[in-house]
């Protein structure tokens, strides 16, 4: 009987032990506060690290914009850039956020440049310390070829293709001139892309952003010069100039994202490289390359 006693009152401990951990798990995810019941948030999306994948940004402003308490957003940005395609997918998140009615303020850390430059010149304002680099409005794409190391431990490379110019950019021979000039008109297209949508975000026109778009990166405080950049101002001040924005009168709670621990962002990356590569099985020699895509 005292066994059996023991053993439910240890069951309890474990059940009620067991819903303090969830609850907490699930309150650290969301947010470092729990939300209040009706009170007026400000949502933080940080874009972090080379950007590869656009998943979990937009994920993240999807749920924020759909949240009535969510009045403003933050995006907290400390990137060199990354792929072109993920850099504009968040760009035009962010456009939809903004149309739905929800300020959306930049606030770039120690770099907002190239692809991350792209996301935060969707937003209301664009914020920077006054040492912050940002800017890099380019595109670029790195190949290597190493056919003479290939030759030298007695490995040839035979190619079969159907188009001209399906293996443009091959490590196995050098270029041909076609080549580089085909490959330089898709960059050329990338290039003005992002002038044009920087330009729309920045509200200047193409010619008078052209000048500045020639790659080079400006500090926070020679960028507000360069109409790149609203004001100076650290995360904190992004913070205070979203309350304004958004007309929430006393202090918001702020709703931030879970941040994984190194091993579990070094997992979960090789999941996801596992699964994407699942899901979009490579097709075409572009797929297989060392540096596959175009970067901003």
């Amino acid at each position: 009987m005292m066994v059996r006693k023991m053993l439910r009152a240890g069951f309890v401990i474990l059940v009620v032990f067991a819903a303090i951990l969830v609850l907490g798990r699930g309150a650290a995810f969301f947010s470092r506060s729990v939300p209040l019941v009706g009170g007026a948030e400000i949502g933080v999306v940080r874009i972090s690290g080379v950007i590869i994948s656009s998943k979990k940004p937009i994920r993240q402003i999807r749920e924020l914009v759909r949240d009535p308490r969510i009045k403003a957003l933050v995006i907290r940005i400390n990137s060199p850039g990354g792929a072109v395609v993920p850099s504009q997918d968040i760009y035009e998140e962010v456009l939809k956020a903004r149309k739905k009615g929800k300020p959306v303020i930049a606030s770039i850390g120690t770099v907002g440049a190239s692809g991350a430059y792209y996301i935060a010149s969707a937003c209301d304002r664009i914020m920077a310390s006054p040492g912050s680099l940002t800017g890099s409005i380019g595109v670029i794409m790195e190949l290597a070829e190493f056919q003479d190391l290939l030759k030298k431990i007695g490995i040839s490379s035979e190619v079969m293709k159907s188009g001209a110019l399906k293996d443009a950019g091959s490590p196995f021979r050098p270029m041909t001139p076609e080549e580089k000039a085909y490959l330089q008109a898709i960059l050329n297209e990338m290039h003005q892309q992002f002038i044009q949508d920087v330009a729309k975000g920045r509200h200047m026109s193409p010619a008078d952003l052209k000048p500045l778009a020639d790659g080079r990166v400006f500090t926070g405080a020679s960028a507000i010069s360069n109409h790149l950049v609203d004001q100076l101002g650290d995360y904190q001040d992004a913070l205070d100039t979203a309350t304004k924005l958004a007309h929430i009168s006393g202090p918001p709670v702020i709703r931030t994202f879970h941040e994984k621990g190194f091993l579990d962002k070094m997992v979960s990356s090789q999941v996801n490289h596992l699964w994407e590569s699942i899901e979009q099985p490579p097709v075409g020699f572009w797929s297989v390359l060392p540096v596959p895509e175009f970067f901003h």
